[in-house]
This record gives C-alpha cells, structure tokens and sequence, in this order.
C-alpha cells in the first residue's frame, strides 16, 4: 500500500539480522565481503518492509493529511509498545494558521489494531482546523523490538534467503545458453506471504 505522505522520521539503530548469523548461514568464514554482506542485510530489511507493509526494528514515522478523518491508520504497523516508543504526536493547524499540539488524553491511541489507530474520546470530535494541505501531522514508533529478537522467525529466515540469493546472484541474469533471469527463490516468498497482515498487506 502506498500513502501520499509517509515519512521515515527515523532509521533503525539496528538491522534485524546481524552480519555474524548471515555470515554463518552464507558459509562465509573470511571478513572480505563484510561491507557487502551488511549492506544484503539492509536491502533484504527494506525489501522485507516494503512487501510487507511493516515495520520490522522501531522506527518513527510520520504522515500528514489535509484534512482530519474519521479515524487515523497508522501505517506500517505494528505500533511500538515498548516504553521509551510509545510517543505519539498529534498537530494540526488552526484556521488561524497556527500550530497546535493535542494533548495526548484527548484522543484515543488504539495498539491493538493491525495497523494502529487513533481516535477522537468516545462521543468526541477531532478539532476543528484549517482544511489545507498537510494540515494534520502523526508521528509514531513502529516495529517489533528494538532489536531483531521480536522480529518473527520466518521474516529473519526470508531475509536470510534473501541475502544468500543476492549473494551469490550479483546480476540480475545469469550466463549460459542465452540469458536467463534469475528470480527470487520461491520458498522466500512463501514465508513473506505467511507473514502478511490478512487483507491489510
């Protein structure tokens, strides 16, 4: 799912695999191709997130809207839960072009849904605003841990499958008789897809 307006507010501190575990599943014993086997591992993370629509180590993001909705999704879930990346903030501009912050117990942050969702208190309305572009802001955390530890087995081992095909493919074709596209093994694919969020994904 694409969103006109999301931003990555912040990278990772970490990458879900670390360079001694892909190295142990390449059977790479030597330390020559380290800054190329970190830099599969980066790839394999955001192409893992972006196939998936989540957020895999806590990340903040941050999206606007013009106007307020009904209620707030907020992508690339799953919302943070872990103290120190529970921060979410709200602004919007008032039609005296003036930005106000919400306070943070005048709407609901609701955790448990896949995505997230913010939402006026119960028989309570968003603010009135002015209606212009990127006029109501979010950031929030997501991700799983701050770590690759809470990150689902079968993601890491995707990844892992990952960076052994872009490591031992560096083309995208192969030679031979002709040419021949190399494609992603399908078992990677299938742990992606075991992974997916139902119909949100």
């Amino acid at each position: 799912m694409r969103y006109r307006s999301l931003k990555r507010l912040t990278d990772p501190a970490v990458e879900p695999l670390t360079l001694a575990e892909t190295k142990t599943h390449l059977r790479v014993e030597h330390d020559a191709d380290d800054g190329l086997i970190g830099s599969l591992i980066q790839a394999a993370r955001e192409y893992a997130e972006e196939y998936l629509d989540v957020t895999l180590i806590h990340t903040q993001w941050q999206i606007t809207f013009d106007l307020f909705p009904a209620h707030i999704e907020l992508p690339r879930p799953p919302v943070a839960v872990a103290a120190g990346f529970t921060d979410v903030t709200l602004t919007y501009t008032t039609d005296k072009q003036t930005g106000v912050t919400l306070p943070a117990n005048e709407y609901r942050v609701d955790r448990d849904s896949r995505p997230g969702v913010l939402r006026p208190l119960y028989g309570d309305s968003w603010p009135s605003h002015l209606a212009d572009y990127n006029s109501v802001s979010v950031s929030w955390w997501a991700g799983f841990g701050a770590d690759g530890s809470a990150v689902p087995r079968r993601i890491r081992h995707a990844m892992l499958m990952l960076c052994t095909h872009l490591y031992e493919h560096r083309s995208s074709v192969l030679s031979g008789q002709g040419f021949i596209a190399s494609e992603m093994p399908q078992g990677l694919k299938m742990l992606l897809d075991s992974a997916r969020w139902g119909g949100y994904a």
